[in-house]
């Protein structure tokens, strides 16, 4: 079970890290609307991006 664990949090961390490692989702630097709207944006913009380019090469 502790695997199991271990895989899904390291999966989770992925999904969150990846798009602002790329630099596409820029973590915001205050609370206001603009920048948490850049923030998810830049985030679905990525994983929209990923899975057209999965998408497209099956």
């Amino acid at each position: 079970m502790k695997i199991v664990t271990i895989i899904v949090l390291v999966v989770i961390a992925l999904f969150f890290l990846l798009p602002i490692l790329h630099g596409q989702a820029p973590i915001p630097e205050d609370m206001s609307a603009t920048e948490i709207g850049h923030f998810i944006g830049g985030f679905a913009g990525y994983w929209i991006d990923a899975l057209k380019s999965v998408f497209t090469s099956l």
